[in-house]
């Protein structure tokens, strides 16, 4: 099934309050009403004032995908690929993954009754390993630090022994991305229409970025809005094929030729090698005037503990390159910004042990404690 010619569509589904993101179930390949869900989507859209005046920006609002199922934004494009899995008859799922889309396919499988292969890749967080395994799921860490080497792998199973790809992926697998595109509509629904000048989202392979341009291309079509934000996409200076594309004015097909040598970031979520949704991606940003950003490991985990201090929120190391591009973002005090936040950081709780003051022990009196916390110093 296609989705609806987005066309056909009532504008008033943009209008109204979603329960989830089944709410645009006709802009989603899915044919069933009984659909397998973990009540995913629908998530908040947070002012961010005190980091806004942390990097001069006017306004800073945070979508926050950390609160879906599985504690990240992979449960939509999850969903929707099983939903559409489970319809043509599928009984097993495999996925190659650096975590989450692991953690997602394992859940929802085990939502749906069906059995995932999950295939972890070298980059793939020792919390994720645990995630993804305790929902039933085959969880196996291939000895490879190259995406592309174990999507080929993937690629060859699912063809030998009948299995759905789900891997998040819209070269290989396109039903498997449109879930993205809930997060487009979504945003305009949490603005009144009106949506920020910039979203920055990280991006690995660009499946994320790539669906939200085309989630706001369908709000453009229907006219609802002029034009899309302003796309920024964020990688890790030790694993960014977007921002080498973008700058190099390189067209997708040949970026596929010229993998990313020798992935190495704290942000494993998004060390893909290139760029499985270039096709998407790069006329994001391209068509957008958007940008491109590569931030590096310290200012990654510097990013995490500043939203986890200045805003209470804990974000993975794959997510927190969003609030680390801010300071290279040409954005000022007149514009609004908002981010997207992919990942929770319980997913990988000893990413930030560097940065955070280790646990004190005291005696239970009122001096020791008021010593350990500085009282009256």
């Amino acid at each position: 099934m296609s989705p609806r010619p987005v066309g056909d569509v009532p504008a008033d589904v943009f209008r109204e309050p979603p329960g989830s993101l089944w709410a645009y179930r006709d802009l989603l390949p899915v044919a069933s009403e009984d659909v397998v869900s973990l009540g995913e989507g629908a998530t908040p859209l947070l002012e961010a004032p005190r980091l806004a005046a942390s990097f001069g920006i006017g306004a800073l609002t945070l979508k926050n995908e950390m609160v879906n199922p599985t504690g990240s934004f992979k449960d939509r494009q999850v969903c929707v690929g099983l939903n559409h899995a489970r319809e043509i008859g599928a009984e097993t799922v495999a996925v190659v993954s650096s975590g989450n889309v692991a953690c997602a396919a394992s859940a929802y499988a085990a939502r749906a009754g069906m059995r995932a292969v999950l295939l972890m890749h070298g980059h793939a967080a020792p919390g994720k390993l645990v995630q993804a395994a305790v929902y039933g799921g085959h969880a196996l860490r291939v000895e490879s630090p190259s995406a592309q080497a174990v999507f080929e792998l993937c690629i060859e199973a699912c063809a030998t022994f009948g299995w759905y790809h789900l891997s998040t992926a819209g070269i290989y697998e396109p039903y498997n991305v449109e879930g993205a595109k809930t997060i487009a509509y979504e945003l305009f629904f949490q603005t009144n229409g009106d949506l920020p000048d910039w979203v920055v989202a990280p991006v690995g392979g660009g499946g994320l970025l790539g669906g939200i341009w085309r989630g706001f291309l369908d709000l453009q079509r229907l006219g609802l809005i002029e034009r899309p934000p302003r796309l920024v996409g964020v990688q890790a200076s030790g694993c960014a094929p977007l921002k080498k594309a973008i700058d190099n004015g390189t067209a997708f097909l040949d970026t596929l030729k010229d993998p990313w040598k020798d992935p190495h970031t704290v942000a494993g979520g998004i060390a893909d090698d290139i760029l499985f949704d270039g096709h998407t991606v790069l006329p994001a940003i391209r068509s957008t005037n958007g940008a491109a950003i590569a931030v590096d490991d310290d200012a990654i985990l510097d990013g995490a503990r500043t939203l986890a201090v200045q805003e209470g929120l804990w974000c993975e190391p794959t997510c927190a390159v969003v609030i680390a591009a801010l300071e290279q973002l040409e954005a000022g005090p007149d514009d609004r910004v908002c981010c997207v936040l992919t990942g929770n950081g319980i997913k990988d709780p000893a990413a930030l042990q560097s940065r955070i003051t280790p646990a004190v022990t005291v005696e239970p009196t009122l001096d020791a404690l008021a010593k350990a916390v500085g009282e009256g110093a």
